[in-house]
């Protein structure tokens, strides 16, 4: 229970940092985001239905964990001797996995560098291996967190992009992968109000 509600508190908050980052740079998506949201909240308080009813802005969050793992490198320990890719792994050696790396390898990322929802469809995610793209480990050592860390994170950001356009202004940002991933520079962005639009009766 305590990793379940406190541990993800940072990791979540990177996740959504990034997002709207990744959103800032790009109009286009931040608005087919926000016509979605609209569409499907209104002006109504979301809920956790509402979760399968946010395909592309759960798309948006996907990529940007692949593009930014809260995770960056987590550690396993080999519970038997085996090998890999012809390198011996002795039992009991800790493994280092790196999201990082994988999220962005070329033999599953086309372009990796470049945001685009578009590779969560679900055509695309059964196109790819299960581990592709891993932010919250996997097996039974994966988060125990992540279903409702994707449940608040999807809602916190249908809510922010409801009320705010966000234009970035530090286009580069540097990180450092610790236990955690930190940017290590500024990460500035413009806030606005959206623009409600009137009723055609008011106008």
């Amino acid at each position: 229970m305590l990793v379940f509600l406190l541990a993800g508190h940072e990791t979540t908050a990177t996740s959504l940092a990034f997002a709207l980052h990744l959103l800032g740079r790009h109009p286009e998506e931040q608005a087919l985001a926000r016509e979605e949201i609209v569409r499907v909240l209104g002006d109504r308080t979301p809920e956790a239905a509402d979760l399968d009813r946010l395909p592309y802005l759960t798309r948006v969050l996907k990529e940007a964990m692949r593009l930014y793992p809260a995770a960056p490198v987590m550690g396993r320990n080999a519970v038997a001797a085996t090998e890999i890719d012809g390198y011996a792994v002795p039992a009991g050696a800790t493994v280092i996995l790196a999201p990082w790396v994988t999220h962005r390898h070329p033999r599953y990322w086309s372009d990796p560098d470049r945001f685009d929802p578009g590779r969560f469809t679900p055509e695309a995610e059964a196109g790819r291996p299960r581990y592709a793209w891993f932010p919250f480990g996997g097996g039974p050592r994966a988060c125990i967190g992540q279903h409702f860390s994707m449940l608040e994170s999807v809602i916190a950001l249908a809510m922010l992009l409801r009320a705010y356009e966000v234009e970035a202004v530090d286009t580069e940002v540097p990180v450092s992968a610790g236990i955690t991933l930190r940017a290590m520079g500024p990460m500035r962005c413009r806030i606005r109000p959206v623009e409600k639009e009137e009723p055609e009766g008011q106008r």
